[in-house]
């Protein structure tokens, strides 16, 4: 190892040289992992977001089919002169207009209407 009084200016450059290489290859590889992982990560983030909203979808979808199921029972029985009391009626009701908020089908709308200008139905 030489003596700090026989280091030259050229051996000094080449040291600053080394240094400043190093360093802007460590920033460059650390620019390439970061966009690198962004990428793969948004991807997966993007497949995740899909499969949650095909899932919330789907439940959705079967939220409104066994909503349309109880309407149509409920209503079937109403127009066969089932008694129904005040609790079965007030639970109609909530999914009457939970399928109506969520735009139902209009055969149920119809058949609520005809059944309430029967007075069958309150």
């Amino acid at each position: 190892m030489p003596d700090i009084e026989q280091i030259t200016l050229g051996q000094l450059a080449v040291a600053l040289a080394f240094v400043l290489a190093l360093v802007s290859a460590v920033r460059s590889l650390r620019k390439t992992i970061k966009e690198g992982l962004e990428s793969v990560f948004d991807k997966r983030f993007k497949e995740i977001e899909k499969t949650q909203n095909d899932i919330l979808q789907k439940i959705k979808d079967v939220d409104m089919e066994n909503c349309k199921n109880y309407l149509v029972t409920f209503l079937a029985e109403v127009e066969r002169g089932e008694p129904k009391d005040e609790i079965e009626i007030e639970r109609f009701h909530e999914q009457y207009d939970h399928y109506i908020a969520n735009n139902g089908n209009s055969y149920v709308k119809e058949k609520v209407n005809y059944l309430k200008e029967k007075k069958a139905l309150r």
